[in-house]
């Protein structure tokens, strides 16, 4: 089971991401770039981690899956 406070991206996470530090500012780059994110109650971006490796073209749906070479048995 993932922990919640792993399972958004952190502030400063953030912060990085957007290269800005001012919540309104990160807002209007998250929106510009085309980003789904939700405003918490104190008006933060909140991401959700999987959802942001999935942009960054990372995470497990990019990974290399390895498939069996049923060719190489046929021909044996």
């Amino acid at each position: 089971m993932i922990a919640m406070d792993s399972m958004f991206l952190t502030a400063e996470e953030i912060q990085t991401l957007t290269g800005l530090k001012g919540t309104s500012r990160q807002v209007g780059w998250l929106r510009i770039k085309g980003w789904r994110f939700e405003l918490n109650a104190t008006g933060r971006p909140v991401i959700a981690r999987r959802y942001a490796e999935k942009m960054l073209g990372c995470g497990p749906e990019h990974e290399t899956v390895q498939r069996p070479n049923f060719g190489a048995l046929r021909a044996a």
